[in-house]
């Protein structure tokens, strides 16, 4: 599968990956604007810093580097791209993981209570608290991540960080949230003796000794939640590099915290923000654009600067009719369009499995090659061009052609109020995906079973077909 080949800084992420600094910095940036590519170039530097650091002290222990994301596709997206662009020598040991599998490492393989497991029991306690079964284990995922155990009671004044405004929790029902489901639920999983993830996170806080990273990446920080972030500080040296790349307008998951309540101080000298888009059309970046627009935003959000894009390219395209012909339409625009010599191209949707079954008939019948990249591990090394996932296992990649089919309310249910939280997180979801794209986007539907989202696109951002 085609990845980034070597790349060159640009001048305003020089400014980035030309500073040699100790501590901790931030760097905030819209979609395209090349915050992972900075990261990693800066990473070089910081590599230089830190064996001329060693060379002082006479030291001949290996700089320790760990890079962070949140999903298994980023991560071996990333592996990919540092393999080409940093050079690491014997006294350099760096792994890249997600939090997941580098936290359950450590502790050495526990017990986790999987998230059906989860489900279920929160659905048992919870099942007489007048909220739907959805947001109640969104709300009880997002407050179990941000509060430490021993602090779960600040969860009742607490403003709700990246939460939205609808449906809105009243003291006496946060009350009954951790009275009645999460106090009986943390008693099961240790009845148990199992984990949740974010008793990993905890765990790895308070019960090990640091690893003594010299330099932490995290990617995409906006879906880490606080206790993660709590955890990765412990585990950094006491001289460091700690960097966050970071867009809130591109959180997918129930996150949400400032910096100071993890402990961390993100002073302004050391905070960056890159705003020019350089993946995206003009066209594609108006048309993600559209659907962000009027979405609450926080001092993390960077909205996108679509004057800055440069490049001028077609029309994204909405396609209306049955998904047969969907599929259709989106295999004769590979066939006119693309070279899958030196172009990619991604088939994304909200759920996947089931939903690609007709499509990877279709692909065979063609004998078009493709791999399915949802929560792959590593980066496909085939000849492959077409990838098949999720938009959740999207984020952070970049492909040349993004194709979103069957796009219909089942998939992406819609809300009676456009202030949910949920509505909102689905109108991310889909920005980021379709800011996955450098060339062209196609996004298809059936018109008597439309999703609520389509609505928010401004319908003077792309052309629209009726097949």
């Amino acid at each position: 599968m085609r990845c980034l080949t070597d790349v060159v800084a640009t001048s305003e992420q020089l400014k980035l990956v030309s500073r040699n600094k100790l501590g901790t910095e931030v760097i905030r940036g819209a979609a395209g604007s090349g915050k992972t590519t900075t990261a990693l170039l800066r990473l070089r530097s910081l590599i230089g810093l830190f064996s001329a650091r060693r060379q002082r002290l006479s030291s001949n222990a290996p700089i320790k580097i760990l890079i962070l994301t949140y999903n298994r596709t980023l991560r071996g997206y990333i592996n990919k791209l540092t393999q080409g662009q940093i050079s690491t020598g014997e006294n350099v040991d760096i792994r890249i993981s997600t939090f997941g599998k580098w936290s359950y490492g450590l502790l050495n393989g526990p017990q986790i209570c999987n998230d059906r497991s989860k489900s279920q029991i929160l659905r048992e306690f919870g099942g007489h608290i007048q909220l739907p079964t959805d947001f109640l284990i969104d709300e009880i995922d997002y407050l179990l991540g941000r509060f430490p155990s021993e602090n779960l009671g600040e969860y009742l004044t607490a403003r709700r960080e990246g939460r939205g405004v609808t449906p809105r929790l009243e003291r006496p029902t946060r009350e009954e949230i951790l009275r009645d489901v999460v106090q009986p639920y943390k008693a099961r999983l240790a009845e148990t003796a199992r984990l949740d993830w974010h008793g990993v996170a905890e765990l790895i806080t308070h019960t090990l000794p640091s690893e003594e990273y010299d330099v932490i990446i995290v990617d995409e920080a906006q879906d880490f939640s606080a206790n993660q972030i709590r955890a990765i500080r412990h585990h950094l040296a006491k001289d460091h590099s700690l960097t966050f790349v970071v867009d809130t307008a591109q959180r997918i998951y129930a996150r949400g915290f400032t910096w100071v309540e993890t402990g961390l101080t993100v002073r302004p000298e050391n905070s960056f923000r890159l705003k020019r888009n350089y993946r995206n059309t003009k066209q594609i970046a108006a048309f993600a654009g559209s659907l962000v627009n009027g979405v609450p935003v926080d001092v993390d959000y960077t909205l996108p600067d679509f004057n800055a894009c440069s490049r001028i390219g077609r029309m994204p395209q909405v396609i209306v009719g049955r998904y047969i012909e969907q599929v259709k339409f989106a295999l004769k625009h590979i066939d006119d369009n693309v070279d899958l010599t030196t172009q990619s191209v991604a088939f994304l949707h909200p759920k996947a499995g089931k939903w690609f079954e007709y499509l990877e008939k279709q692909l065979n019948t063609n004998s078009l090659g493709y791999v399915d990249i949802t929560r792959a591990e590593e980066w496909p090394e085939g000849n492959e061009n077409i990838a098949l996932s999720t938009l959740h296992s999207a984020k952070g990649l970049e492909f040349d052609h993004v194709i979103i089919l069957g796009l219909n309310d089942e998939c992406m249910p819609s809300w009676d109020d456009d202030t949910d939280h949920r509505l909102i997180q689905c109108r991310k979801l889909l920005a980021m995906a379709i800011g996955r794209a450098k060339e062209s986007v196609i996004i298809g539907y059936k018109a008597d079973d439309v999703c609520e989202v389509m609505g928010y696109f401004d319908i003077a951002t792309f052309e629209s077909i009726t097949l």
